[in-house]
């Protein structure tokens, strides 16, 4: 009645394989390499994360190692603006309920 889903990733051929006792079914082929340039890993990174950096960078028209640099700068950018706040923030005076329970926990 209703069509499975194609689940495939685009790029990738599909082969059949078969088990004992079973129909075929679809098993995913090698993908086609990617046009990557070969760079140094990221330091900890699993693959998937490096080639999704990679990919990334790519899309962005730089190389990896500019990518993670101009990356490394805007993350550490971000910080900074929060720290910012963070210390402008002026420090309130405490609640109603905050300040009795100060009150009560101060020895008689």
């Amino acid at each position: 009645m209703f069509r499975k889903k194609d689940t495939t990733p685009r790029g990738a051929s599909v082969v059949t394989g078969t088990t004992a006792g079973t129909r075929p079914r679809p098993t995913i082929a090698s993908a086609p390499a990617r046009s990557v340039p070969a760079a140094k890993p990221l330091q900890g990174a699993s693959k998937g994360k490096q080639a999704y950096e990679a990919r990334r960078a790519e899309k962005a028209g730089m190389g990896l190692d500019k990518w993670m640099a101009e990356k490394d700068r805007r993350v550490q950018t971000e910080r900074d603006a929060v720290l910012r706040v963070q210390q402008k923030a002026v420090a309130k005076k405490p609640g109603l309920l905050r300040r009795l329970l100060d009150r009560a926990h101060r020895p008689i």
